[in-house]
């Protein structure tokens, strides 16, 4: 089946979005975004020429703890109310490697805006590895990508408990992503 120039939609069940943070310097934190919207055009024999355009709800974070959750989403962090959404879209992609890159973007949080580089890694394109046994997913085109960077949440005016909760955040993004038909 044809995977060139494909625009892809994120797959819920296979998508994590993950952000971590030394806390007070006894442990590591993480937290996850669960709903989110985007696509990626993507052309495997060009990935240069790729796009990523990605919508995260700030009031989806979830840690495990309901407490922390809240203070999370109040206005000494992310501000949910007054800004729900985070946004990212890339500018520029260049390739570091036969499977690697860097995908150059703006992230959007609170209405400001920075720039932001991920490291990524392109880990498979083409028919779904079940499509051979479960005629469910036969002809089914996916794409699977491993991406990562770090950012100082200062940068945004989230402030609150710097330096005894760090400052720079671990974002790590595992996904999966199906071609649109």
């Amino acid at each position: 089946p044809e995977v060139v120039a494909a625009i892809n939609s994120f797959d819920p069940g296979h998508t994590n979005i993950t952000f971590s943070w030394n806390n007070l310097g006894l442990s590591r934190q993480s937290g996850r975004i669960l709903e989110y919207e985007g696509m990626l055009e993507f052309d495997p024999l060009q990935p240069e020429e790729s796009r990523l355009d990605v919508t995260l709800k700030v009031g989806s974070v979830f840690t495990g703890s309901k407490q922390l959750d809240r203070d999370l989403r109040s206005s000494d962090f992310f501000d949910a109310a007054r800004h729900p959404l985070i946004t990212f879209r890339s500018t520029l992609i260049p390739r570091t490697g036969v499977r690697t890159g860097e995908v150059a973007g703006d992230l959007t949080i609170m209405n400001e805006t920075r720039p932001v580089v991920l490291q990524v890694r392109w880990n498979y394109t083409g028919e779904h590895p079940w499509g051979p046994i479960n005629p469910a997913y036969k002809g089914k085109i996916v794409s699977g990508f491993s991406a990562a960077t770090t950012i100082m949440r200062s940068d945004w005016g989230i402030k609150r408990g710097i330096p005894l909760v760090s400052d720079a955040i671990e974002v790590t993004i595992e996904t999966e992503l199906s071609r649109k038909e």
